[in-house]
């Protein structure tokens, strides 16, 4: 039951109508509001943290007539090209319907996210973007394991969205990895530094003890890497001796 005043993730979200530059259709998405929720921090994997609402159910927009899928930095920013590929290979087979709902669920934002990769691999797009997709979904799975917890959910099924995250995390280190070493940055919209950062976090969860010490120690020493950073370093490198 809704406490007095206590606002539900419906009030920090709204229904925005965009024009899919692919089949030329309208159609609605839901956003978080600018500025509504309040923003916490991040947590040791970056994922962005708010008061009321996880934000990364919302990152995606997903065109529903057509499949065309990226996240709200990429969305509409595609070569002619790139398009005609996701006509090509995405549109001419897809057929699943979105239901209307007031908000989305991690089971859906999950789905989003992969017709997401599935644009970037038939356009082509860069390592690190395709890196940052499988970050997102090891965020989305997060929040689900914490929503499954919370809601009392078998054991089983908790360590069936743990697999997930882990697997994803795998291959956002992987590619990170190697956009890290074959791009300039921004990376993913990201400096040199956080990216650092993540291989050394991403790394510890992977079990990628000496390579995440290595990146850490790197970002302990670096002249361009704010203080924050630095701190955040520090706390996951804590992980490694503890351990």
């Amino acid at each position: 039951m809704e406490g007095i005043g206590q606002k539900k993730e419906t009030d920090y979200i709204f229904d925005k109508t965009i024009k899919c530059d692919v089949c030329g259709k309208e159609f609605k998405t839901k956003q978080v509001r600018t500025g509504k929720a309040r923003f916490i921090g991040t947590d040791d994997i970056l994922k962005p943290l708010y008061e009321g609402i996880d934000t990364c159910k919302y990152d995606i927009i997903m065109c529903p007539h057509c499949g065309y899928a990226a996240s709200l930095r990429l969305f509409g920013h595609h070569t002619e090209k790139q398009r005609q590929a996701v006509r090509d290979n995405v549109s001419s087979r897809f057929t699943a319907k979105e239901p209307e709902t007031e908000t989305y669920s991690y089971e859906r934002a999950v789905k989003r996210c992969k017709m997401a990769m599935l644009t970037e691999m038939v356009t082509g797009g860069k390592i690190s973007e395709s890196a940052y997709l499988c970050l997102k979904l090891a965020w989305i799975y997060r929040g689900e394991i914490q929503e499954a917890k919370a809601n009392g959910a078998a054991q089983e099924r908790i360590s069936m969205y743990e697999k997930y995250e882990k697997e994803y995390l795998e291959d956002a280190y992987r590619g990170f990895k190697q956009a890290r070493e074959t791009e300039y940055p921004p990376i993913a919209g990201m400096d040199e530094n956080t990216i650092t950062y993540l291989l050394t976090s991403i790394g510890i969860h992977c079990g990628k003890i000496d390579e995440a010490r290595r990146y850490g120690s790197a970002l302990l020493i670096s002249r361009t890497a704010s203080m924050k950073l630095k701190n955040k370093t520090r706390d996951v490198l804590e992980i490694i001796k503890k351990n």
